[in-house]
C-alpha cells in the first residue's frame, strides 16, 4: 500500500541495508542469503584474516573427529566472502601444514566434508592423539576384521571377536563406555566406519565397512601388519590381503604425488606467507592465536 503525506502526494519507500546484510523496507528487514548478494571487493588483508579464523575454527572443530562441513565453514567463518572460498581455504591449508603439520583433506566431494590429517607418522597413522589410544586399539581391531573378511564384516562376526576381548553389547566398559554406541554411532559419525543394513534382511542384519576417514588416516598395509602382529604371523602369510594392500599403497602414493604437485602449483606468490603462531589458553579447549603476514 502506498504511503502519502498530508497533501495526498505519494511518499517513496526507502530501502536500506542493515550491517549484517539484511535489507530494510519501511520498518521491516528481509534477510538476503549470502549467495544472492554482490560479492565484496577482493581485499587481501580481509581474506587472510578470514583464513586465520578458519584455521582456529578447523583446529577446534577437529577435536570431535567429526568431519567438518563446507557449509558450516561458510556460515560460521567465511560468510559474505563465499566467492573467495577457494583462495581462503588455500591460505588456511598452507598455514595448517606449515604451522601445525596437518593437511586439510576433502574426503567426500559430494557432501563437501573435510578432515585434518597429521603429516607426522604415528604407529598406526590413525586418530593420532595419546588420549585416544584405547579407542585406537579397538578401532584397529575392527578395521582388521573387516579387511581380513573381504572388506566387510557382519555385526555378528564383529561381536564374536569383541566378546573374546571381554566386550559385550549392552554392557558398559570402564574405558569405552557403551561399546555398541561407540562402534555403531561415534565411529560412524567420525567416518571411521560405515554401518549398513543388509538389503532385504528379515530380521534386520547389519554389516561394517571401512569409513572414508579410515582410508585417509591409515592403510590396508598398516592394518594388515597390525593383524599380523597380534597373530604373530608374516603379512605374506595372507597372500590375497597382502597383494591388495600393496596395490592400495601404490595407488595412494600416486595420488599423494599428484596432490602435492597440485598444492605446489596452487601456492602462487600471494600465498607465500610468513607464519608465526602463539598458543593461547581458551576454555574449554585450546584455541590458537595466529599472526599471518600475507603478500598482496
Amino acid at each position: 500500500m502506498d504511503r502519502r503525506n498530508d497533501h495526498g502526494h505519494r511518499v517513496p519507500t526507502f530501502q536500506s541495508k542493515h550491517p549484517n546484510g539484511e535489507e530494510r523496507t519501511g520498518n521491516n528487514y528481509r534477510r538476503i542469503p549470502w549467495g544472492r548478494r554482490l560479492p565484496p571487493p577482493r581485499d587481501v588483508a580481509i581474506l587472510q584474516e578470514r583464513a586465520n579464523k578458519l584455521v582456529k575454527y578447523l583446529l577446534v572443530k577437529d577435536q570431535t573427529k567429526i568431519p567438518i562441513k563446507r557449509s558450516d565453514m561458510l556460515k560460521d567463518v567465511i560468510q559474505e566472502y563465499e566467492d573467495y572460498f577457494p583462495e581462503i581455504i588455500e591460505r588456511a591449508s598452507y598455514a595448517l601444514e606449515k604451522m601445525f603439520r596437518v593437511n586439510l583433506k576433502e574426503i567426500d566431494k559430494q557432501n563437501n566434508l573435510y578432515i585434518l590429517i597429521s603429516t607426522q607418522e604415528s604407529s598406526a597413522g590413525i586418530m593420532g592423539t595419546t588420549k585416544d589410544t584405547p579407542k585406537l586399539g579397538l578401532l584397529m581391531v575392527i578395521l582388521s576384521v573387516i579387511f581380513m573378511n573381504g572388506n566387510k564384516a557382519s555385526e555378528a562376526v564383529i561381536w564374536e571377536v569383541l566378546r573374546k576381548l571381554g566386550l559385550h553389547p549392552g554392557v558398559k566398559h570402564s574405558l569405552f563406555g557403551e561399546v555398541k554406541k561407540l562402534i555403531t554411532d561415534e565411529f560412524v559419525k567420525q567416518k571411521y566406519l560405515e554401518y549398513k543394513r543388509v538389503p532385504n534382511s528379515r530380521p534386520p542384519e547389519y554389516e561394517f565397512f571401512w569409513g572414508l576417514r579410515s582410508y585417509h588416516e591409515t592403510s590396508k598395509m598398516k592394518v594388515l601388519k597390525f593383524a599380523c602382529k597380534v597373530q604373530k604371523k608374516d603379512p605374506k602369510d595372507w597372500a590375497a590381503q597382502y597383494r591388495e594392500a600393496v596395490e592400495m599403497d601404490i595407488q595412494a602414493a600416486a595420488v599423494a604425488v599428484a596432490e602435492a604437485k597440485a598444492r605446489a602449483e596452487a601456492c602462487s606468490p600471494c600465498l607465500q606467507i610468513t607464519l608465526t603462531a602463539t598458543i593461547l589458553p581458551m576454555e574449554p579447549m585450546c584455541s590458537f592465536g595466529i599472526v599471518v603476514h600475507a603478500a598482496a
